[in-house]
C-alpha cells in the first residue's frame, strides 16, 4: 500500500538530510517529485541525479513571493499536487539569555512560517486531489532535553500546533495532515553538535538509546512515506515520535 505511482509530492529542504532521503525513496516508488531548497547548484544537482519526472525549484520558503512561484511551478509541471512535505527547517543553539530577537525571528520565519505558508497555498490543490500533508517536527517539540535552542524547540511545538489544527479543519474536505518528530540524528542540520564526535562518544550517545543505535534520514524518510501513503489513509492529527524510543523512556 505504500506507493506513489502517478502522485505528486513537494518537498521542501529536499536536497539533504530527511528530506533528500525522502525524494530518493518517493521516486523510487513511483511519484514526481518536486523539491524545493535556496541552493540551486545543489537542488539542479539532485533533480538531475533522480532524473525523469524531477523538478527543483528554488525558494525560501519565509517568502511568500517565493512559496507562491514554487506552488506555480508544481502545478505548471503536473497540474496536480498530491503530498506536501514540509522538511525545510534552520537551527540556533542559543541559550534564552544568549539568544536574540533577530535570531528568534529567522528561526520561526523559515521553522514555522515557512510551513504555514506551503500550507496555506498548497491546501487548494491538496484538497482537490484529497491529498496530504507530512511536517517535519522535532521530539524537542515534545521534551525539551537541554535547553540550548529554545527558538527551534518553540517553532517545531508551533508545527505541531499547526498540524493538529490542518489535521481538524480540513480533515472533512479530505486531506490528512499529519508531523514526525525526530530524535538527534547525524545530519548536515546538526553537524555542528557531532561532527567533532569520536567512535566512542558516538556509541555512548547510541547506548542511551532504547534501540540502542543512532538514527538515519532514511528512518525518518520511512515514516514520512507510511504518513504521506494510503497505508495512513485512516491517520490524521498525528506526531509520530521516530527517536528510537528516547521520548517512551
Amino acid at each position: 500500500m505504500i506507493g506513489f505511482d502517478g502522485k505528486v509530492m513537494l518537498i521542501t529542504g529536499g536536497t539533504a538530510g530527511f528530506g533528500l532521503s525522502t525524494a530518493t525513496s518517493a521516486h523510487r516508488l513511483g511519484a514526481r517529485i518536486a523539491i524545493a531548497a535556496r541552493r540551486a547548484d545543489r537542488g539542479q544537482a539532485v533533480a538531475a541525479e533522480l532524473g525523469g519526472e524531477a523538478l527543483f525549484v528554488a525558494a525560501d520558503v519565509a517568502s511568500e513571493r517565493d512559496v507562491q512561484r514554487l506552488i506555480g511551478a508544481v502545478l505548471d509541471r503536473w497540474g496536480r499536487l498530491d503530498v506536501l512535505v514540509n522538511n525545510a527547517g534552520m537551527l540556533r543553539r542559543k541559550p534564552v539569555l544568549e539568544e536574540d530577537a533577530a535570531g528568534w525571528d529567522a528561526i520561526q520565519a523559515v521553522n514555522l512560517r515557512g510551513v504555514f505558508l506551503c500550507c496555506r497555498h498548497a491546501l487548494p490543490h491538496l484538497i482537490a486531489s484529497k491529498g496530504a500533508i507530512v511536517n517535519v517536527a522535532s521530539t524537542l517539540a515534545i521534551r525539551t532535553t537541554h535547553g540550548r535552542t529554545p527558538a527551534y524547540d518553540a517553532s517545531k511545538a508551533g508545527v505541531l500546533a499547526l498540524t493538529r489544527a490542518l489535521a481538524v479543519r480540513y480533515g472533512p474536505e479530505g486531506v490528512r495532515s499529519n508531523a514526525v518528530c525526530p530524535g538527534f540524528i547525524p545530519t548536515e542540520l546538526n553537524r555542528d553538535a557531532w561532527g567533532s564526535w569520536s567512535e566512542q562518544d558516538r556509541a555512548a550517545f547510541a547506548a542511551r538509546i532504547p534501540l540502542r543505535r543512532l538514527g538515519t534520514p532514511e528512518d525518518v524518510s520511512g515514516a514520512i512515506l507510511f504518513l504521506a501513503s494510503d497505508a495512513a489513509g485512516w491517520i490524521n492529527g498525528v506526531a509520530l515520535p521516530v527517536d528510537g524510543g528516547v521520548t517512551a523512556a
